[in-house]
């Protein structure tokens, strides 16, 4: 009888062990949901793209949290270059960072002069290329 009970106790002791860290780790996941649901009361750096096309500089400056570039009207920064898809890529927000991603673009892009595979930090006065179109960022730091 005392086996029996022993192998109880053993279960028992097992399933609180996992519903202990299941809730742990739905805690941790809740938190980090929540405060990505709050970026809206965070303050975000501005940031600023500059580009030149036929010759004359086109500067654009973004306050949101993700910032679509392509050749696509839809797109937040519009680059018209051929070799530039409609949706080439995007600047995000996250973890206190502005991140660039290429989006599975035709020609790639290119972070000054290394090809972006997955998404990279970016920083001030970094130079991006999205095909054969050039542009530069501006970060403005947050005015405490």
């Amino acid at each position: 009888m005392s086996a029996t009970v022993g192998l109880v106790l053993r279960v028992l002791f097992l399933v609180f062990l996992y519903a202990f860290l299941g809730l742990a780790v739905w805690m941790l996941w809740r938190s980090v949901v929540s405060k990505q649901a709050k970026r809206g009361n965070l303050a975000i750096p501005s940031l600023t793209l500059i580009s030149e096309t036929d010759g004359e500089p086109k500067t654009q400056t973004f306050a949101s949290v993700e910032i679509l570039i392509g050749r696509s009207q839809e797109c937040d920064f519009v680059l018209r270059d051929s070799t530039v898809s409609s949706k080439h890529a995007r600047l995000y927000y996250a973890l206190n960072q502005w991140w660039f991603e290429d989006l599975k673009s035709t020609n790639g892009s290119f972070l000054d002069g290394i090809r972006v595979e997955e998404p990279i930090v970016v920083k001030d006065n970094d130079e991006i290329y999205c095909g054969d179109a050039i542009f530069t960022i501006s970060i403005k730091p947050i005015e405490q």
